[in-house]
């Protein structure tokens, strides 16, 4: 996971942008639900003591949230994305994306959020201390960076907001308690422990 997630995350704007979207869901069939629970099983993976993406339904999830409450525009970049990995499945390796290996998924995943961080890095140099846009030149990279900036945060937060708020994230991954009565301002921990759930 940390080789998966290092640092692009988006903000909370993004992530609960107006739930006012009435689009409809057809391009969230059976299989692209099944693409979605593997993209997120690669982001989150199921180890010995945590269950996975996977195990939340997180694809299910996607749907839900990407047609409630996303706008058109941040629809068409996340089908823009999804398109991209099965592209890159296909071509890359003559195989669909829950059918490649570990490994595999993970340089697909790991090359977008490298494309992320490269977009987000580029548009804080692109503006001047004085707030003003700086020229840059324009080609295939700078597309790259464009949907790999936009696409990737969108599909990690909503794995990451998606399963720890399920009901096997909430309780499993993290530590849960179900009334937990009065505030307590001062809770011991120690090095290991699993954090709290909110």
């Amino acid at each position: 996971m940390a080789i998966i997630l290092p640092a692009a995350i988006v903000s909370p704007d993004m992530i609960f942008s107006s739930c006012k979207s009435a689009v409809k869901d057809e391009y969230f069939t059976e299989e692209n639900i099944k693409l979605l629970d593997e993209i997120g099983e690669t982001i989150i993976p199921a180890t010995s003591t945590s269950p996975g993406a996977k195990a939340a339904q997180i694809g299910q999830f996607m749907k839900v949230y990407v047609t409630d409450c996303y706008t058109p525009d941040e629809q068409s970049t996340f089908w823009y994305g999804i398109n991209k990995i099965k592209e890159i499945s296909s071509n890359k390796y003559k195989n669909q994306f829950p059918k490649l290996t570990l490994l595999q998924k993970k340089e697909i995943l790991q090359k977008f959020e490298k494309d992320a961080q490269e977009y987000a890095k580029n548009k804080k140099k692109s503006t001047s201390a004085s707030g003003d846009a700086v020229q840059t030149g324009k080609g295939n990279q700078e597309a790259m960076n464009e949907y790999g900036g936009h696409f990737y945060p969108m599909v990690k937060e909503l794995t990451l907001f998606g399963f720890f708020t399920s009901q096997p994230g909430a309780t499993k991954a993290l530590r849960y308690i179900q009334t937990p009565g009065s505030y307590k301002g001062d809770v011991p921990y120690k090095e290991g422990d699993k954090v709290w759930a909110t």
